[in-house]
C-alpha cells in the first residue's frame, strides 16, 4: 500500500501544471478598402472585429519558449463617399507559432520574438462590380512576431501593458490578372500566374495589437487599439484593407495538467 501511494506521488509529480492565457477581444472602428480588381474607388466605413489568443509555455524550450494561437474575424461595410456605393469586406485569420521570451527587471518586463504561420481567406462584394462584383481572397504565409509586456502593480493589484506586431515576411496569395474574369479561370482553365509570392516589398502589411489589462474578480479586462494594414500590389492590381478599432475583450489563466 505505502508503495502505491509512492507511486501514486510520483505519478502526480511529474505531471507538468501549464498556465494557458486566454484573451477575446471585441473590435469596433473605421475601414479604408481598395480593389481595383472590383472599382479603381477607396470605400470608407465602419469594421467589427472579433479576436481569440491562446498563449501558453512549449513543451520544449525549458519554459523559455511559448506557443501561441490566434484566431480572428473581422468585417467592413465601406462606401464611397461620391456615388454612395457600398463594399462588403470580411476576412478570417488563423494563425500559430512560438515566441522566445526574456524576463526582465526582475520578471516585470517580458520581451518576446518569433514567428507565426498564417492562414487567411475572405472576399470582398460590389454593389456595383459589373461582371465581376466579387473577389476572393486566399493567402499563406509566415510572419516575424515581437512582443513587449509590462506588468505594473497599483494599489495591490497586478495591471499589464501590452503590445504586439506581427509582419508577414514571406508567402502566397490568389491574386487574378487585371481584365480576368473568375469565369476565365475557373471554367475555361486559363491560369495566368494567379498564386502570386509576397514579400515586404510587393505586399508591405503588418498588424499592431496595444493593450491594457486590468484584475475584475477571476478575470482580467482588456482595453486597448487594434490595427490591421493589408496590402498588395499583384498582377495589375491593387489591394489594400485598413483597419483601426478600439478592442475591449477579458483574459483569463487557466491551469492545465499535462
Amino acid at each position: 500500500m505505502q508503495r502505491l501511494l509512492l507511486l501514486l506521488l510520483i505519478f502526480t509529480a511529474c505531471r507538468v501544471q501549464a498556465q494557458v492565457d486566454r484573451t477575446t477581444l471585441f473590435g469596433v472602428g473605421r475601414a479604408s478598402v481598395l480593389d481595383t480588381y472590383l472599382t479603381p474607388y477607396d470605400h470608407k466605413g465602419p469594421s467589427l472585429s472579433l479576436t481569440m489568443l491562446t498563449e501558453r509555455p512549449a513543451r520544449w524550450g525549458r519554459g523559455a519558449v511559448t506557443t501561441m494561437g490566434r484566431y480572428a474575424l473581422q468585417g467592413a461595410l465601406a462606401t464611397v463617399s461620391t456615388s454612395g456605393a457600398r463594399y462588403y469586406d470580411g476576412d478570417l485569420t488563423l494563425a500559430g507559432g512560438w515566441h522566445y521570451n526574456w524576463h526582465l527587471l526582475d520578471g516585470r518586463l517580458r520581451l518576446a520574438a518569433g514567428g507565426l504561420m498564417e492562414l487567411a481567406g475572405g472576399g470582398t462584394y460590389s454593389e456595383v462590380g459589373g461582371n465581376n462584383p466579387a473577389q476572393g481572397r486566399l493567402a499563406a504565409g509566415v510572419c516575424g512576431s515581437g512582443i513587449a509586456a509590462y506588468d505594473v502593480r497599483i494599489k495591490g493589484h497586478l495591471w499589464q501593458l501590452r503590445a504586439q506586431l506581427d509582419v508577414p515576411l514571406i508567402g502566397a496569395t490568389f491574386a487574378p490578372q487585371y481584365g480576368q474574369s473568375y469565369y476565365q479561370l475557373f471554367h475555361l482553365g486559363h491560369y495566368d500566374h494567379n498564386v502570386c509570392l509576397t514579400h515586404p516589398f510587393d505586399a508591405p502589411s503588418l498588424r499592431l495589437l496595444t493593450t491594457l489589462s486590468l484584475p475584475v474578480r477571476h478575470s482580467r479586462l482588456v482595453l486597448g487599439y487594434g490595427g490591421d494594414v493589408r496590402q498588395h500590389s499583384l498582377n495589375g492590381l491593387k489591394r489594400h484593407a485598413w483597419y483601426n478599432q478600439l478592442v475591449v475583450g477579458f483574459s483569463r489563466k487557466l491551469t492545465l495538467v499535462r
